[in-house]
This record gives structure tokens, sequence and C-alpha cells, in this order.
């Protein structure tokens, strides 16, 4: 009786340990992000434009670094090609800001550099997004400026930018309203809706942008997976514990240590 009582009682234990070990790993991993991401982000303009980007993450020597490069190309409704930018930038793992040091590189775009600190969010929010504002990152201007949480649906948060005749160069200002659509448990964005507008001496040149079906279809799978490891991880862990207590209470019960003595 007491051998099988120390037997539960150990293995009581050993759930507690991989309750509080094992799940919350997952969930860390989950909110971190991959090293292996290859995804194909399309949108579609209403002015017969498509603007196509090409991310892919990969480690670093870093711990919790992770490596963004996104190839972007806009093409016109015939089909050419009219814009190419790559977009180099090293990641902080769970919180998808920039890294502190100089790693961010940007060409194609009129805010061309080099070895620069990055700020602001771009590709990815935070796991676990909140309601609040968000530095994001402009690629024409080469700032960041706040994105402003204004309203959900379900798990979906919605944010809006609209940034007014801001300077690109002497002879040219632009200005652009965004909305993006973030599930809120991965961080990823998935939908998106720009109205640019460049003001040139010749007269304005306006492009609008939006994600397409299988594009946010595609989005929402990687989100899907993000919320499915979560919600595993959170099952596992409130299983193990209360299959681990039950079993230390059986295991304590059987050793007699409650049994009353007359």
């Amino acid at each position: 009786m007491r051998k099988s009582a120390a037997i539960l009682m150990v293995i009581g234990v050993a759930l507690l340990v991989f309750a509080f070990t094992v799940p919350p790993y997952m969930q860390g991993q989950a909110r971190t992000l991959p090293t292996d991401l290859d995804v194909v982000i399309v949108s579609d303009s209403p002015q017969g434009y498509t603007r196509t980007e090409h991310l892919t993450t990969a480690p670093t020597e870093e711990v919790d670094e992770i490596a963004v490069r996104v190839e972007q190309t806009v093409e016109d409704p015939e089909g050419e090609v009219v814009a190419e930018v790559l977009d180099q930038v090293t990641l902080i793992g769970h919180s998808r800001f920039p890294v502190l040091d100089p790693t961010a590189s940007l060409t194609g775009s009129p805010a061309d550099h080099s070895g620069e600190i990055r700020e602001g969010l771009h590709y990815f929010f935070p796991a676990n997004t909140l309601r609040n504002s968000y530095q994001f990152y402009d690629i024409t201007l080469g700032d960041a400026e706040p994105v402003d949480y204004v309203g959900r649906e379900g798990d979906i948060y919605t944010f809006h930018q609209n940034r007014r005749f801001q300077p690109v160069d002497d002879q040219m200002h632009y200005s652009v309203e965004r909305t993006l659509e973030v599930e809120r448990e991965s961080g990823i964005i998935i939908g998106k809706q720009e109205s640019m507008i460049f003001h040139e001496p010749g007269g304005d040149r306006g492009m609008d942008f939006t994600y397409t079906q299988d594009t946010r279809d595609t989005l929402m799978a990687h989100a899907d997976e993000v919320k499915t490891t979560l919600l595993v991880a959170d099952v596992l862990a409130f299983s193990a514990k209360v299959v681990g207590l039950v079993l230390i209470g059986i295991g304590l019960f059987r050793t007699g240590i409650f049994r009353i003595r007359r």
C-alpha cells in the first residue's frame, strides 16, 4: 500500500513539474517570431497595380533575434515592374520590435539607408497585442509614427493611421491612410488597407492597396496555428495540474496520514 502510494505521489509531482514547465515553454515558443517563415503577401489596387511582398525569416547568432528579409515589387496594370524595394531588419523574437542595433537596411525607397537603427513595428505586432497605440514604421518616409487602436471584432483588433503631406524630398510630399487588422493572440497582421498619395509638382498621384483574400486566408491560417498551440498548452497545463493534484491526494490518503486514530 505504501509503495503504491509513493508511486502515485511521484507521478503526481512529475505531472505538476510538467505543467509548470512544458506548456509555458510551448506558449513562449508560439509567441516568438518563427525563424523559418516564408510568406508571399499580395495586395491589389483599384488602379490596376499589384504589390507583392516576399517575407522570409532566419535565425541569427543572437538568442531571440530574428533576421527578416522582405523583397517587395510593384507591377503596373500591364504587368511591368515599376518599383522594387528590399528591406532587411533584425527583430526581437518575442516583441517583434527592431533590435537596438544598426542592422536595418532599405533599398529602392526614397528612405534608402544601410546600417541604421530602426524604430517601430511594420510586418508583425507583438503576440498578445494590446489595445494601445504602437509606433509603426513607414518604408516610404523612413520614420515611425503611432498607429492607433480603433476597435475590435472578436480577436481581430483594428488599428488606424493617417499621415498627411509628409515631405519626401524637395519636390514631393506624401500622404497615407492605413488600416491594419491584427489577430491579437498571434500578433499577425491579417489585413491591410493603404491609400497613398504622392504630391508631385505635376499633380497628385494616388495608389491604394488591399490584401487579397488568398493572402488574408494564408495569414489567418498562420494565426490559427499559433492559437491552436496556445490552446493545447493551456489544456495540457490544466489537465496535468488537476491529475497531478488528484494523484498526490490519493497517494497521501493511501499512506494513512489522514486516518483518524481511536
